[in-house]
């Protein structure tokens, strides 16, 4: 038997049977409906001429042939019909595009510092310290008008641009009355099991804590007061018992965890809007609020520390440290819209945006742990629980207005100004680490870990960001017989402030009489009796309860200025060419600096401190061409430099947790901008009944492309990656994108259709380390960060693909719309090739994360005029996510397959 091809075959009949299921089931019930419509002679009289599909699309299909550079959009039904909840998920249906840890777009397979993300053409703050780019599934599809992603540079944009620019745009004021509510429940295959959970606070439902998780003022106070010597205080100003105690019962410790049958997930929604004829004009608003509350259970396993020490066989690679368990997380999300719009008349016209976007997440999990060296089976076994609960929030306002003026030659004008917040709040998570006690593998009893290194780890992390964004555009046509010719120039400025801090408090479970370190649960090791008692602390002081692991670098303060000019100059000759380009100019600034320990000075000082300033300034050219070849066919050719700067984390030295892998990732301060030279080259074929067909084939050449490697962790340490410069980098490859109605096949066939796209594509990047005896860039940021004045080469693979790059990915669609416009459903089906999440070092090979095979179904059934029901299955095939390296799952989750169902009334 051969068990690789055994799973292969398994996987590929549940995706044949969940096909031919959902096409069966299709077609059946397109079936009982045309027998009902036969049956009805007002329904013969209507007659439909394209799919309902087809019908929204148009527009986003005339939209992109209009426009002189790459670029896909998909709009706001298109959204709909996929039945996609958020950006994030509906983005991953565009050619060439995937989706990263549910929030995160890799274009053309590069990672997602290589893209840039707008909200109606202006830039906003992300409040995730991890990442440089917004998280997208923080935007409902509710408040989303369409999804411009493009792929091609163009002057008018932000030179910080890689695999392609996604404008998120929002919905704007009505035209008529409008009033919408919306409710949806539904559940995941993974909740039907308990999962582990805890009390939380009171206001969880809401998606904020009510303090409950807060680090207490005695805290704050403690550490003003002892800046340097920590929270144990100095010798000359130690702490007293009653302190001390005081403080460790001001955290949160009702933690069991207990069993817990999770609620279904429910959503609700609410849209109002109107326009009203003034004197002079019009003004219109639109408002819209949604909720939702969603759990998942589900099973967890990852590995660390890839290596031969402690594995059942020699010369056979294992982890070191292996965990497995269940994980039970609540999300919430709630989002509020308001747009205020005034209408002078058809040439002017100003527009208010208002977005307040929250997200909640709250995680347990409770695992089994082996530790090579601490595990011994049947003997001591390992358990190990771990909490991290985290609000992000967007808010943003906008203004912008748009002037033409017909009497200066049709020259027009458009400006902006924008203003943002971004919060992360990550109170109270916790780590610990149980020994489970057994005699010939039957249960004794359970404690904290009996090793004298070992903590208690709890962790409280804030991030703050504000940003501000103003800029203008003006232009001016001139029209002649055979040509007509566009001059366009603009600038946009945009400053953004952070502020982060991240405090570390240990409790060591040295410093913990060794009868009170026994329980199974935390609220039991740490009960409010047991803290209250003299006997629970080792030191009659109370004196090492606390182990305060805030370093210099935790607390951090960074800015970013930006400056920029363009030109652009747009012609179209004898109606066959057009011809744009351009240049545009940025003047980059940032700073990022580290503090000391809860203290306002910084850790840093001296040349070391002008070191972390980082400036560039530089042009970035543009071209286009597209030539008609008829009424239907184009082609484009557009050639770019640009640029892909570093963020303010990857230019500091301190740590962050990556949230996919779990790794430690640290910046360079020496880290240098990524240049890429940018071609793209693609044919265009837009038929008259709006079937569409597109062949494009790009090339990146990037110099000092920006990547990560891992560094050597001792002991049972968790891995570290740095974040540094490689030498070369290029990616090539080729899209294919279609959209057809299946009449050719016969009229049983006329209200069906099938769209999807293909990119196949191929990427090399040289790290550029080698025993030559001249250091490469990569070379010389690896010796500052292991403080080494030589390295060996730990790289297993000095030439690879990219990080995040998947060699294809493929999106297909096949859809079905009633004659009566009463029903339409559509199979979705998305998939992506390996891609390499952490590059592999010491020997070991680079750590992949598999092909994942998605495969949705989505109903929706219109009653009425104002009334739809929708039913969605999504992830029909069951497949779980797999991050593998040497053959083992260096981290594996189960998705399991999710049902909803959902109403919305129009009034």
């Amino acid at each position: 038997m051969n068990p690789v091809k055994d799973a292969m075959i398994t996987k590929r009949s549940k995706l044949n049977l969940a096909i031919v299921a959902s096409l069966l089931a299709c077609n059946v019930y397109s079936g009982v409906v045309v027998a009902q419509e036969s049956e009805d002679k007002i329904i013969e009289e209507v007659v439909a001429t394209a799919t309902r599909l087809k019908g929204s699309a148009a527009a986003v299909m005339q939209e992109r042939q209009n426009q002189a550079f790459v670029a896909d959009i998909m709009g706001a039904d298109q959204i709909s019909r996929t039945g996609d909840s958020d950006a994030a998920s509906a983005l991953r249906r565009v050619t060439g595009l995937t989706l990263v840890d549910g929030k995160f777009i890799y274009v053309r397979g590069l990672g997602e510092r290589y893209s840039s993300t707008q909200l109606n053409g202006m830039a906003v703050p992300s409040p995730d310290p991890t990442r440089s780019v917004v998280p997208l599934d923080l935007f409902p599809s509710d408040i989303i008008e369409s999804l411009n992603v493009q792929k091609s540079f163009s002057p008018d944009m932000p030179a910080h641009f890689g695999g392609g620019n996604v404008d998120i745009r929002t919905k704007s004021i009505p035209s008529e009355f409008v009033f919408k509510l919306s409710g949806s429940v539904g559940s995941n295959t993974n909740n039907s099991d308990d999962g582990y959970f805890y009390a939380g606070g009171s206001d969880d439902w809401t998606g904020r804590d009510d303090g409950t998780r807060a680090l207490s003022s005695l805290f704050i106070d403690a550490f003003n007061a002892n800046q340097s010597a920590g929270i144990e205080g100095s010798t000359q100003n130690p702490l007293t018992l009653e302190q001390r105690k005081a403080l460790i019962q001001s955290m949160n410790w009702d933690i069991g965890p207990d069993k817990k049958s999770v609620d279904p997930d429910v959503g609700l929604g609410f849209t109002l809007g109107d326009v009203y004829q003034l004197g002079q004009g019009k003004l219109g608003f639109l408002s819209a609020i949604s909720y939702d509350n969603k759990w998942t259970v589900s099973q967890e396993s990852n590995g660390t520390n890839l290596g031969t020490t402690g594995c059942d066989e020699a010369g056979i690679k294992c982890f070191a440290q292996q965990y497995s368990g269940v994980a039970t997380e609540q999300n919430v999300r709630w989002s509020g819209m308001l747009n205020v719009g005034y209408e002078y008349d058809q040439n002017n016209k100003i527009e208010l945006t208002n977005i307040i976007l929250h997200d909640m997440s709250d995680r347990l999990r409770d695992r089994q742990f082996i530790d090579v060296n601490e595990t011994e089976a049947g003997k001591t076994e390992l358990r190990r629980v771990d909490v991290l609960y985290e609000e992000r929030r967007m808010t943003t306002s906008q203004v912008k207005g748009t002037h033409n003026f017909p009497q200066l030659w049709n020259a027009y004008a458009d400006w902006y100004v924008g203003t943002s917040r971004a919060h992360r709040d990550a109170p109270g998570s916790l780590d610990v680490v149980l020994q489970q006690n057994l005699i010939d593998g039957v249960f004794q009893s359970e404690q904290l870990q009996d090793v004298a290194a070992t903590n208690v780890t709890r962790e409280y992390q804030t991030l703050r960001d504000e940003s501000n964004t103003w800029g203008w555009n003006a232009g001016i046509p001139f029209m002649g017989k055979d040509w007509d010719f566009e001059i366009k120039v603009g600038a946009d400025f945009y400053e953004k402030a952070r502020t982060a801090d991240n405090i570390k408090i240990g409790v060591p479970h040295r410093s913990i009489s060794d009868e009170d370190t026994f329980g199974s649960r935390i609220d039991e090791i740490f009960s409010d009796a047991h803290l209250q008692s003299d006997d629970f602390y080792n030191s009659v002081t109370g004196a090492g309860i606390f182990d305060d692991n805030t370093t210099g670098g935790d607390k951090y303060a960074a800015a970013t200025k930006l400056d920029a000019y363009y030109l652009l100059l747009d012609a179209t000759i004898a109606k066959d060419w057009r011809v744009s380009g351009g240049v545009r100019w940025e003047d980059f600034r940032q700073l990022s600096v580290p503090y000391q320990p809860h203290s306002p000075l910084f850790d840093v000082d001296g040349q070391d401190l002008r070191d972390l300033a980082f400036q560039e300034n530089d042009l970035f050219p543009s071209l286009a061409l597209t030539y008609q070849l008829d009424d239907e066919m184009q082609v484009r050719l557009n050639l770019s430099q640009t640029t892909i700067r570093p963020d303010m984390r990857d230019i500091s030295s301190s740590f962050f947790i990556d949230p996919l892998t779990e790794f430690l990732v640290r910046g360079s301060p020496s880290l240098q901008s990524a240049k890429l030279d940018n071609v793209d080259l693609r044919w265009e074929w837009y038929m008259a009944d709006g079937n569409n067909l597109s062949v494009a084939l790009f090339y990146k050449d990037i110099t000092n492309p920006i990547e990560m490697v891992e560094l050597a962790s001792v002991g049972g340490a968790a891995p570290s990656l740095l974040t540094a410069n490689a030498e070369q980098g290029q990616l090539q490859g080729m899209e294919v994108e279609f959209l057809h109605d299946l009449a050719f096949m016969g009229n049983a066939f006329s209200n069906w259709f099938v769209t999807g796209n293909l990119t196949l594509s191929d990427s090399e990047v040289t790290i550029g380390i080698a025993d030559d005896g001249v250091d490469s860039l990569f070379e010389q940021q690896l010796k500052e960060a292991l403080d080494a004045t030589s390295v060996s080469n730990i790289v297993t693979n000095n030439k690879r693909r990219l990080v995040g790059h998947s060699k294809w990915v493929a999106n297909l669609q096949f859809g079905w719309d009633s004659d009566n416009g009463e029903h339409s459903a559509s199979i979705v089906y998305n998939a992506f090739g390996p891609r390499i999440i952490v590059p592999g070092t010491r020997g070991n090979e680079d750590a992949e994360e598999e092909s994942f095979n998605s495969l949705d179904v989505v109903y929706t059934y219109y009653p009425t005029f104002d009334t739809t029901v929708k039913f969605k299955v999504q992830n029909l095939l069951g497949e779980d996510k797999v991050i593998s390296q040497e053959g083992l799952d260096l981290w594996r989750k189960e998705v399991g397959t999710s049902f909803s169902a959902s109403v919305s009334w129009e009034f």
